[in-house]
C-alpha cells in the first residue's frame, strides 16, 4: 500500500519512537524501583494467568457502577483488539499485496468484529468524555476538604482529554481509512460501518480515495508512534499497568495486615512511611495503575461523611509528583517533602477506619489503605505525632493491658454467676474462648461474652479461658501505628498460648480474629482462630444446640468489615439470624451490605479517637438501618455493637430500637 518513501519514512519514525519511549518507560521503572521491598520480578511473570485474566476480561470494573463499568470494558476490549489491529495495519501498508485472509471466514470474522467494536469504542468514549466534562458527574471530582495538589486537580483533566481525544482520533482515523478502502474495493458487508461511512466518498476519483486511505493510515499509526513515549505520564498507561499491578500483588494474610517489623535492626534508620522512597516497590506501581475512577472514593466512609481522606487522590497525588519529579527520582534523588505535605494530610491518615473497602473495589488491584498504614507508622514511630486519644489508649494497653485503662484483675469479671472454665485451673482446652478487651470490660461486650460462655457450656464444648490472664492482643496499638506496643502484647500473649498448648481459638471480636489470626501468623504463631458466627452456626449445624425459632420480628444486619471483607465470611451470621427467626419475622438488608456493606466508624483505632470533620459514621450506617423499618438491628462484632448503640442514642431511636449481637440472640432461645 505505501510508496517506498513512504515506508522508509515510517521506519524512522517508528525507531524514533520507540527509542523515545524506551526512555520514558525506563525512568517510569527506575522510579518504582526506588522504593523499599523490591518486587519480585520472576514471581510476577509466574503469574502472567492472573495478569491475563484481569486484561481480557475486565471483571473488576463490574464490582460498582455496572453500567459505566460496561461502557469501560467495551472500550478497553475494543482498544485490546486494536493491539492486533495495529499490527496488522503496519502489515498492510509495509508488506506490498498484503491483506489479511482475503476471501476466507477467518478474514471476513476479523474484519466484522474491528468493525463493530470500532463503533463500541468510538461511542464508549464519547459518552465517558460527556460524563467527565459536559454532565460532569460528581463521582468523578474530589470535594474539599480533600488533599488534592494543584497538579493533580489541573492534570487529571487535562490527561482524561489528552487520552480520551487521542483514542477517538486513533479509531476514527482507522475507521475512515478502512472506508477508504472500502470505496475503492467495493461494498464490504463484513465491515457494514465503514461500507455505510464509504458512501460519503462516492464520486470521489480513484486518486482521492487513494490519498484517503493513505491519511487515515498516516493519521491512525501516527498518532500511536507519538503517544507512545508520553504513555508512561498519563492514565492511560492502567491498562497496562492495572493487569502487571494484579500479577505483582502481594499475598497478604488479610486486607491490613502488614510484614513484621524487625525493631531490633540497629541498622535500620526508618520506619514505616515518611517519604515517597520508603513506601514498596508495589506501591508505587499502584500510582501508575490507578485508572482515576474514584470507586474507592465512592466507597470510603470517610470520605463519604465529608472528611479529608480520599483514597483515590492519594494515589492520583503519587501519579503527580512522580510525573513532576521523574527525572530526579527516577536517577536516585530523595524525595524533598514528607508524604503528609503532598499525599494525604495527617488528619486524613488517621480518618482511616481499615474498613477495607477501597481494596475491594479497585479494579486494578490497588491498596491505599496500606499506604495509609505505613505512614502511620511512621507518624507514631518516627515523629511520635498522633491523636491525643491515640495516646491514652497506648498508655492503657502498656500500663493495664487494655484500652479502657480498667484493671487487669478485672478482666474476667465478666464470668461472676456463670461457669466459666479457667486455663489456670484446667490446664488445657481443646478451644480458648478469648472474650477480648470489650468483651471484659464494656457493659455490652460482657453481654456478649456471657451468651457465648453460655452457647459453649450448652454445647459441651471443650474450652476455657485466659481470664486475667489475658491482655489485649494489640490490634488497635498496630493499626493506629504503634508496631513496638503491639509486638510487646504479642509476645505476652504467645507466651500464654505456649504455655497452655493453645492451638484453636474462638472470639466474637473481629479485631481480635484478624490480630491473632493473621499478625500473630506473621510472627509465627500457628493458630486456628474461628469467629464466633461461624462457631456457632457448625454448633447449629451439628445439632449441638437447637435455638427456638421465636424471633417474630424483622431484623436487619450490619456486617463487620473485620468479618466481611477481612475475613471473607458473610454467611455464618446470617445463618445463625435464621435459626432464631420465627415463620413471620424477616431479614431485611440494607442497600450497602454483604461485599458493598458500610462502616460502623471503629476501625483503624477510630474507637479511641475522634475525627470532627463531617458526619459521625455510625450515625449515618445506624440511618440506613432506621430505613429498613426493623426495629431489631444485629451486629457480630463488639466495636460494632458499641458504635451502633451509640448511634441509636444520638438518633433518638434507644426507645424504638434494639441493638443485639447474634449471640445474644440465640443464648435468648436456648
Amino acid at each position: 500500500m505505501l510508496s517506498n518513501l513512504e515506508r522508509l519514512i515510517f521506519i524512522v519514525l517508528t525507531v524514533t519512537s520507540l527509542g523515545l519511549a524506551w526512555f520514558s518507560f525506563g525512568r517510569m521503572f527506575k522510579a518504582i524501583g526506588r522504593g523499599s521491598d523490591p518486587i519480585d520480578w520472576k514471581k510476577v511473570i509466574k503469574n502472567w494467568p492472573k495478569g491475563l485474566a484481569v486484561f481480557i476480561s475486565q471483571k473488576t470494573l463490574f464490582k460498582t457502577r455496572p453500567i459505566v463499568g460496561a461502557i469501560h470494558a467495551g472500550v478497553a476490549w475494543g482498544f485490546t483488539l486494536y493491539l492486533l489491529v495495529n499490527i496488522i495495519d503496519v502489515m498492510y501498508g509495509m508488506i506490498p499485496g498484503f491483506h489479511f485472509f482475503p476471501n476466507s471466514v477467518i478474514g471476513d470474522i476479523y474484519r466484522l468484529f474491528v468493525d463493530v467494536f470500532t463503533m463500541i469504542v468510538l461511542f464508549g468514549v464519547l459518552l465517558l468524555l460527556i460524563r467527565r466534562f459536559i454532565s460532569k458527574d460528581q463521582k468523578l471530582i474530589t470535594n474539599e476538604p480533600v488533599l488534592l495538589n494543584d497538579a493533580a486537580r489541573k492534570g487529571i483533566k487535562i490527561d482524561s482529554l489528552l487520552v480520551g481525544t487521542f483514542i477517538i482520533l486513533h479509531v476514527g482515523f482507522r475507521f475512515i481509512g478502512a472506508s477508504f478502502e472500502v470505496a475503492l474495493n467495493g461494498q464490504d458487508w463484513t465491515q457494514p460501518g465503514a461500507t455505510l461511512l464509504s458512501y460519503t466518498w462516492s464520486g470521489l476519483t480513484t486518486e482521492s480515495l487513494i490519498f484517503g486511505e493513505h491519511l487515515g493510515w498516516w493519521m491512525a499509526l501516527g498518532l500511536i508512534l507519538g503517544f507512545m513515549p508520553y504513555f508512561p505520564y498519563s492514565k492511560h498507561a492502567h491498562l497496562f499497568m492495572g493487569p502487571l499491578n494484579y500479577m505483582a500483588k502481594v499475598d497478604r494474610r488479610s486486607l491490613s495486615t502488614l510484614e513484621i517489623m524487625d525493631l531490633e535492626d540497629e541498622s535500620s534508620e526508618q520506619f514505616g512511611a515518611g517519604k515517597l522512597e520508603h513506601l514498596p516497590q508495589k506501591e508505587l506501581l499502584d500510582a501508575y495503575a490507578c485508572i482515576m475512577c474514584n470507586r474507592c472514593q465512592d466507597a470510603c466512609p470517610a470520605y463519604y461523611t465529608g472528611k479529608e481522606l480520599s483514597p483515590s487522590a492519594l494515589e492520583i497525588n503519587k501519579r503527580y509528583y512522580l510525573n513532576e519529579n521523574l527525572k530526579e527520582f527516577s536517577e536516585g534523588a530523595d524525595s524533598l517533602e514528607g508524604l503528609s505535605k503532598w499525599m494525604l494530610s495527617e488528619e486524613a491518615a488517621w480518618s482511616c477506619t481499615t474498613c477495607g473497602f477501597c481494596i475491594e473495589v479497585c479494579p486494578v488491584g490497588n491498596e491505599p489503605m496500606v499506604d495509609i498504614l505505613r505512614m502511620r507508622q511512621d507518624l507514631v514511630l518516627m515523629e511520635s505525632n498522633f491523636p491525643k486519644g491515640a495516646m491514652e489508649t497506648f498508655e492503657k494497653i502498656e500500663n493495664y493491658g487494655n484500652p479502657w485503662g480498667m484493671s487487669p484483675n478485672d478482666r474476667e469479671k465478666w464470668t461472676e454467676g456463670m461457669d466459666v472454665p479457667k486455663m489456670r485451673e484446667k490446664g488445657s482446652a481443646e478451644y480458648l474462648y478469648w472474650a477480648g478487651c470489650s468483651g471484659a470490660y464494656d457493659d455490652r461486650g460482657k453481654d456478649i461474652s456471657r451468651s457465648v460462655a453460655k452457647i459453649m457450656n450448652e454445647s459441651g464444648v471443650d474450652y476455657a479461658i485466659l481470664g486475667n490472664e489475658e491482655t489485649c492482643t494489640g490490634d488497635s496499638a498496630r493499626r493506629i501505628g504503634n508496631e513496638y506496643l503491639f509486638q510487646m502484647q504479642a509476645a505476652q500473649n504467645m507466651g500464654n498460648f505456649e504455655k497452655y498448648g493453645v492451638k484453636k481459638i474462638v472470639t466474637q471480636c473481629p479485631h481480635c480474629l484478624t490480630t491473632l489470626k493473621n499478625d500473630y501468623g506473621e510472627i509465627g504463631a500457628e493458630l486456628e482462630v474461628v469467629h464466633h458466627s461461624e462457631f456457632i452456626a457448625d454448633l447449629i449445624k451439628e445439632g449441638k444446640i437447637s435455638p427456638e425459632k421465636s424471633l417474630e420480628e424483622d431484623i436487619t444486619f450490619h456486617d463487620a468489615c473485620y468479618v466481611g471483607r477481612h475475613h471473607g465470611e458473610y454467611d455464618a451470621p446470617r445463618d445463625v439470624l435464621q435459626s432464631v427467626m420465627g415463620k413471620d419475622a424477616k431479614l431485611v438488608e440494607m442497600p450497602r451490605n454483604k461485599e458493598q456493606s458500610f462502616c460502623c466508624g471503629a476501625g483503624g483505632g477510630n474507637m479511641w479517637y475522634d475525627i470532627d470533620k463531617g458526619k459521625r459514621i455510625n450515625v449515618e450506617r445506624f440511618e440506613e438501618a432506621i430505613d429498613t423499618g426493623a426495629k431489631k438491628v444485629a451486629t457480630s462484632c463488639n466495636f460494632c455493637m458499641i458504635m451502633m448503640e451509640d448511634a441509636r442514642k444520638v438518633t433518638g431511636q434507644d426507645e424504638a430500637m434494639e441493638v443485639y449481637d447474634i449471640s445474644e440472640l440465640v443464648a435468648q432461645r436456648i
